[in-house]
């Protein structure tokens, strides 16, 4: 079981890593505000913190 716990976490990990790398490295200013938004659309509670 901690294994698999260890796997899932890792897993979310990198893939929100994956995703910052992306969104600091890749996206142009219109693609960061997409993403933005997207995620303060499923997770409100981290508007505070993303809309600084």
């Amino acid at each position: 079981m901690k294994f698999l716990l260890t796997v899932l976490f890792g897993a979310l990990l990198g893939a929100a890593g994956t995703l910052y790398y992306i969104y600091i490295n890749h996206a142009d200013p219109t693609e960061q505000a997409l993403m933005r938004d997207t995620l303060t659309t499923y997770a409100p509670f981290l508007a505070e913190y993303i809309n600084q």
